[in-house]
């Protein structure tokens, strides 16, 4: 390959976004969460159903207050009624 394609390449592909301290301080809460629900003897799967029902729930806050909640919303619902179904 030449230089000048590479320079193309180097140029096209993204660098990846560093987590802002909101993106980490929800991703440690929820990590320390979960430890402490697996400390306390609970099982892993209703661990992993009260963390995706908390997302699902702040999912459905940020559509409410987005401009076109309407749409979001349903859509948080509908995986919100379906994520218990599934086995």
């Amino acid at each position: 390959m030449s230089e000048r394609h590479l320079a193309r390449v180097a140029r096209t592909v993204p660098t990846p976004r560093r987590l802002g301290g909101g993106e980490a301080a929800v991703f440690v809460t929820a990590f320390v969460v979960s430890g402490a629900l697996g400390l306390t003897g609970m099982p892993v799967a209703r661990i992993l159903q009260l963390l995706s029902s908390a997302g699902l729930l702040a999912l459905a806050l940020i559509a409410a207050a987005s401009a076109s909640p309407l749409r979001s919303l349903s859509r948080a619902v509908c995986a919100l009624l379906t994520s218990g179904t599934q086995r």
